[in-house]
């Protein structure tokens, strides 16, 4: 899990890769839940200051942002900002209006809208929520492993030929057998990774989209706008690509410089830090220590810049390229005994960085175990303070031992 979206990501990569080994350090705790206390604080204002001189290359003038926390805020605004609208657009409002219930409503999002002076929607930043960082984390390293398991599931079969006297290439195998090749090829890999003989190179993991701005304009508008983001000074663009099929927009991958450690301090100085008290953190030693974490990260990290027309982000939102629906393809694609574990190890990490606890001694989920949701769920919610309230009766007096 190499997020280039912090500044402190090399830090984050190292515990990813350790626990995926099952390897819990005492301090672990306390450096996941400082970077996730400490990287919005260090990042947000260089994000914004992005969008500001974006917008500004097009119109310059005041700038209203707002924050929402729902899918369904999301589009009422986009459907607000609808001037005249196409036939096309006309039936996705029409069919939004008439069947909500279809465009996976009460999605939680952490999202800023921001509106030109005349009420135009301009642009949107949006930072992944932490099951999402989860998956595509765990896809990553499925992609990265298919190969070693698949070579492990040969030699498996090869291991069988021998023992049957048969050529590999002539032996034929029923779907039953491919299948328990398969899991036991899927346990040799996991006991590789808990012994770290399995390498893993933060290229292959990188995330570069857990910081996303999508800018919204008309097709000349967009050309002004990488116009000005080539001519804009402490940012690079390091990678564009065109999507032109159910999908329209531009997507570059934007890599951008913090201004020098004494001015992103002079900023932050006075800031409250007591919501971190709700993390098991001082918000005496963060301030102490905020200098610090701020010399020993990145100078640089990076963002996904999105440029998209009105017409497309119309379709992202209700029409044939609806965002969920795509999260709902790519869950159903990938699977496999390694993604899922991955993904929940992933998940139980990033929601430790989030509790009112920074101690942790062992992991609920390892690499080469079987296990359901439900084991996760009560990870959490004991990190959380409380058990899964999923009973359907509450517990009955008497304790854990009583006499029937």
């Amino acid at each position: 899990m190499y997020l280039t979206g912090l500044v402190h990501r090399n830090r984050l990569f190292d515990v990813a890769s350790r626990w995926m080994a099952g390897r819990v350090l005492p301090a672990d705790g306390r450096v996941l839940t400082e970077i996730f206390v400490f990287e919005r604080a260090i990042t947000a204002p260089t994000v914004r200051a992005l969008v500001v001189d974006l917008a500004n290359a097009l119109e310059p003038g005041p700038l209203r942002l707002e924050r929402v926390v729902t899918k369904d805020a999301v589009r009422e605004a986009i459907l607000a900002a609808v001037a005249s609208p196409s036939r096309r657009v006309s039936e996705l409002i029409e069919r939004y209006r008439s069947f909500p219930e279809e465009y996976f409503p009460r999605t939680p999002v952490f999202m800023s809208l921001v509106h030109g002076g005349d009420g135009r929607l301009v642009a949107m930043i949006r930072r992944k929520r932490i099951r999402r960082i989860a998956e595509k984390a765990s896809r990553r390293l499925a992609d990265q492993l298919a190969g070693v398991i698949e070579d492990a599931a040969r030699e498996i079969a090869a291991e069988r030929a021998s023992r049957s006297g048969v050529p590999l290439d002539a032996m034929v195998s029923p779907l039953e057998v491919m299948v328990e090749d398969f899991t036991e090829a899927e346990r040799r890999v996991a006991t590789r990774l808990r012994a770290m003989s399995v390498r893993f190179e933060r290229d292959d993991q990188r995330l570069d989209d857990v910081i996303g701005i999508k800018m919204i304009a008309s097709p000349p508008e967009l050309e002004r706008i990488e116009q000005a983001l080539s001519r804009r000074s402490g940012t690079t663009v390091i990678r564009r690509e065109i999507h032109d099929g159910r999908y329209s927009g531009i997507h570059l991958e934007v890599e951008l410089e913090l201004p020098p450690v004494e001015a992103v301090v002079a900023r932050m100085r006075g800031i409250d830090w007591t919501f971190a008290s709700g993390r098991g953190l001082s918000p005496w030693d963060l301030e102490a220590e905020f200098y610090e974490y701020l010399a020993t990260g990145s100078r640089t990290f990076c963002v996904e810049l999105i440029l998209t027309t009105f017409d497309a982000l119309i379709e992202s939102e209700f029409g044939r390229s609806i965002h969920e629906a795509r999260i709902l393809e790519q869950r159903v694609r990938y699977s496999g005994r390694i993604a899922q574990n991955a993904s929940y190890i992933i998940e139980y990490m990033l929601c430790l960085a989030i509790s009112q606890t920074i101690s942790v001694s062992e992991l609920p989920i390892k690499i080469t175990g079987r296990y359901l949701r439900d084991t996760l769920s009560h990870a959490i919610a004991e990190l959380r303070g409380g058990e899964v309230l999923e009973w359907v009766l509450p517990h009955e007096d008497g304790g854990n031992h009583m006499p029937l």
